[in-house]
């Protein structure tokens, strides 16, 4: 598809248009380039990158800029059309929840965290040829022209990056050494992707009400409660507020465990994804 008017056209009135017209609508953006387009961008870049990171980035920047008018923005409105579907079973009757994705989605996926490696690219180096991790500017420059095309990838991104910073800032060594090589990872059949749960009935944004119970049973903690809106509800790697039951007098005693989608025998774990929103 192409855009009927230009954008100097669309935004000169003609006689007669008012406030219903029918002109009144933005164009079609397919096609467009949208890292061209932005001079503004383009020159902030200039300014808040290193001269040499810049150079090496901004081929890269122009991809991704093109990919946003063309193939993202076509693989996004098929997406739309075909929402995430939520299996109750397998195929053979067990009982394992499983999303379901268009091959549209999945293809936005590849690009995501297979091409550009956006969960990755402030943690490591590696990512795009650069031999350190990328400064926040420029991972934040990629997300911005990725999102005028496909909004609702970038949160299963956002979930795994932050996931990755928590896990880098406040897990064991251990917990460090098994979780982030597949966090990190750009292949999608080995990539753990993360996750918070923290949102409940009881506690919107003050997640200091929240009711769900973590009890030290034998050794290890288990979880009783139900998260209300959970972002990206079947990740690998899930990290979950919830209340200590010694501590359930206290306001903001709160505990933030690792909960993992498969057990370490290779069984599910003992949540259930109740339904899509």
């Amino acid at each position: 598809m192409s855009f009927q008017a230009s954008y100097a056209e669309f935004a000169s009135p003609r006689p007669g248009d008012t406030a219903t017209s029918s002109r009144h609508l933005a164009p079609d953006c397919a096609g467009l380039d949208f890292f061209a387009l932005d001079r503004g961008l383009r020159d902030l870049l200039g300014v808040y990158l290193p001269a040499q990171a810049h150079q090496h980035l901004l081929p890269h920047f122009q991809r991704m800029g093109q990919l946003s008018g063309g193939r993202l923005n076509a693989l996004a409105a098929v997406a739309d059309k075909y929402a995430p579907v939520l299996h109750a079973r397998t195929r053979w009757g067990e009982d394992h929840d499983w999303i379901e994705y268009h091959p549209a989605y999945q293809e936005m996926e590849h690009i995501a965290f297979a091409d550009f490696q956006f969960h990755a690219m402030g943690h490591r180096a590696g990512v795009l040829g650069c031999d350190a991790p990328l400064p926040p500017a420029a991972k934040y420059a990629f997300q911005y022209l990725f999102v005028q095309s496909e909004f609702g990838q970038m949160c299963p991104i956002s979930v795994t990056d932050t996931s990755i910073h928590l896990i880098r800032k406040f897990g064991s060594p251990a917990l460090q050494q098994k979780l982030l090589p597949r966090m990190l990872s750009p292949d999608l059949g080995s990539l753990w992707k993360g996750t918070q749960f923290m949102t409940e009935k009881a506690g919107g944004s003050d997640v200091g009400a929240i009711e769900t119970i973590a009890r030290e049973e034998g050794g290890q903690w288990r979880l009783y409660g139900e998260k209300w809106f959970c972002s990206h509800a079947d990740a690998d790697v899930v990290l979950l507020l919830a209340r200590p039951e010694a501590r359930l007098a206290a306001p903001v005693a709160l505990r933030c465990s690792r909960v993992p989608r498969r057990l370490d025998d290779g069984s599910r774990n003992a949540y259930r994804i109740v339904r899509l929103k």
